[in-house]
């Protein structure tokens, strides 16, 4: 069964800065987490869900990684990885072919409602079964 195993930052060749990444068993996930923006994610049939949240902007993005996606962009772990030793890897991110994503943001946010929902309740409203 897969499992979260850490999560800490990767700094991606020809990005500025680090990104937030999770490790689910050994492959590494670029969610697209970005400044001032919450998130939640976990596991459920086969996929890593991520929920991102930015009350301030009216916004909020469903993503849904299949954990079998090839990891095909190099990076390396940069700091907050407890349980994964320094290395040069190939991680996961969110604009590859695959990953499904929902934005909802301004007037369809307000609409829905999407600052007070819960995380099981805003994945109901962005489609994914799983």
């Amino acid at each position: 069964m897969p499992e979260i195993k850490d999560h800490g930052k990767v700094w991606m060749r020809g990005k500025p800065g680090t990104c937030f990444a999770v490790k689910v068993d050994d492959r590494v996930f670029v969610p697209g987490q970005q400044e001032g923006q919450s998130i939640e994610y976990w596991l459920e049939g086969g996929f890593l869900c991520v929920d991102l949240h930015e009350s301030g902007r009216s916004l909020r993005i469903a993503r849904r990684f299949p954990l079998d996606l090839e990891a095909t962009h190099p990076a390396t772990l940069f700091n907050g990885f407890d349980r994964t030793p320094h290395a040069d890897i190939h991680v996961v991110t969110f604009e590859d072919e695959g990953v499904g994503e929902m934005v909802f943001r301004d007037e369809d946010y307000r609409k829905r409602n999407l600052e007070s929902l819960g995380r099981q309740a805003f994945w109901q409203q962005a489609g994914f079964k799983g």
